[in-house]
């Protein structure tokens, strides 16, 4: 892990770090703020256009991920040696109870559950509430598509919510038109990281008698309003998938407070045992983790803590200094949000200030820097063609009316997030923040020289030289 000492940019050390110059009052018109105008002169061009990048080719931003110490390859070892390959019975000896606990202590919950997969994770939950054939839960098109696809698997309808377009999240303000006599859930995502507005949600949710069950997958650490997401509604999910902040290459989890619904949970990823009894006395199936895995979350929790203390230092500083600029600037967060949590940190590009440079070609200016911006969304799920593969199966035909498929695709559009995807959304990957303040101002200094000659003719016709 790099270290984090160093010390911010004075202007002395700015213009002496990154090749900038002294006064740019042309840059003034382009939505520079003060402090950058006495610093800026003599940029160097653009890498795309002929000019040194700002990180050299081989010196990627951030850390290496994921990150390992010889004690969890020890530990790993250990699970290994101990010749007991499967856990099962709920013992307090099998290292998945362990991991169990110890997150469910981070989280500040009653329970966890670990599954195989952040997927399975979702699917237990739901199936925990008999969410099934014929209902309806309310999601959003901005996730990942495992948050529809284990609705549809249950032969239930996922209804997509456009995004807000200066948070990426759910709308929260568009779910009351979606409910109908068949929704039986609320499934927000904390996409990115970061939180959705979960005070609007949990009161729709109680004005409707509705569940809230929590896509967490993504937001390791995050909390509102100091409680963790994923212990907000009645249940959360995470996933440990080698991206995430808390990896195990594979595995899931669900949280929640609530003993017998927790219970059903635990029951359904270990073929129906009832884990207060052992009792196959639940529906069931096999979503165990080995213990392989949980070896390796027991080693990457150790870290969980510092790891996002660095990253929320590093997004701090970057915000510090886009703050002083203007055309990319980080999403807006609700109120209620009191952390953010880290997969994909998202901004807003403006491309007015890019002498209307589209957003593709900035996001390809800043990759040739060095810079890898991803495209602000992780997908835009109601447009993708899984859905009628869905709607055309056998047992969709039966469970639903033609009326209701029919209305379900006419209502099915999110022209907001088309939108984040096309023109305004940015990305950042986690891994970015586990650097040095040098890689943030490096960020920003690309962004500033792209801006600087977004006018030239050259760039703008993207015939490159």
């Amino acid at each position: 892990m790099k270290n984090m000492k160093n010390k911010p940019l004075t202007r002395r050390t700015f213009v002496k770090k990154t090749s900038i110059g002294a006064a740019g009052v042309t840059l003034a018109s382009t939505g520079l703020a003060s402090v950058y105008l006495d610093i800026i002169q003599d940029v160097e061009k653009p890498a795309i256009l002929g000019g040194s990048p700002v990180r050299q080719k081989g010196s990627a931003l951030g850390g290496s991920w994921p990150v390992y110490e010889d004690s969890d390859v020890q530990m790993y070892l250990d699970a290994y040696k101990s010749k007991k390959w499967s856990e099962y019975s709920n013992s307090d000896k099998e290292l998945s109870v362990r991991f169990e606990k110890e997150f469910a202590e981070l989280m500040g919950v009653s329970y966890c559950a670990t599954t195989n997969s952040g997927t399975d994770a979702l699917d237990a939950a739901q199936r925990a509430f008999d969410i099934g054939p014929g209902d309806e839960v309310i999601t959003q098109t901005n996730t990942f598509i495992a948050t529809a696809q284990t609705t549809f698997n249950l032969f239930a309808l996922p209804v997509f919510v456009d995004s807000d377009p200066e948070t990426f999240m759910i709308n929260a303000d568009l779910i009351e038109e979606r409910i109908t006599p068949n929704t039986r859930a609320i499934l927000p995502v904390h996409i990115g990281g970061a939180a959705a507005d979960m005070d609007k949600i949990l009161a729709i949710a109680k004005k409707h008698n509705l569940v809230v069950i929590e896509d967490a997958c993504q937001a390791h650490m995050g909390e509102w309003r100091n409680k963790k997401l994923g212990a907000i509604g009645d249940l959360g999910c995470f996933s440990f998938q080698e991206g995430k902040s808390l990896c195990g290459g594979e595995g899931g989890a669900v949280i929640g407070n609530d003993d017998n619904i927790m219970a059903k949970v635990d029951a359904y990823t270990n073929n129906g045992r009832d884990p207060r009894g052992q009792r196959r006395s639940f529906p069931g199936s096999n979503f165990r983790i080995t213990p392989f895995v949980a070896a390796t979350l027991l080693g990457q929790i150790r870290r969980l803590e510092v790891q996002s203390a660095q990253r929320d230092e590093n997004s701090l500083y970057l915000e510090k200094l886009l703050s002083e600029i203007k055309g990319v600037r980080p999403t807006k967060k609700y109120s209620g949000q009191t952390r953010r949590s880290f997969y994909e940190y998202q901004l807003i590009y403006e491309k007015e200030y890019f002498n209307d440079l589209p957003k593709t070609k900035f996001v390809e200016a800043m990759r040739a820097e060095g810079i890898p911006f991803g495209r602000g969304i992780d997908s835009s799920l109601h447009l993708d063609p899984f859905i009628e593969t869905y709607l055309n199966l056998r047992g969709f035909q039966k469970v639903f009316s033609k009326e209701r498929l029919d209305k379900y695709r006419r209502e099915n559009l999110c022209p907001v997030n088309e939108r984040i995807d096309k023109e305004t959304g940015l990305s950042l990957g986690q891994k970015v923040f586990l650097g040095t303040m040098r890689d943030m101002e490096d960020i920003v200094t690309a962004i500033i020289k792209i801006q600087k000659y977004s006018s030239n003719e050259v760039f703008s016709d993207h015939s490159y030289k």
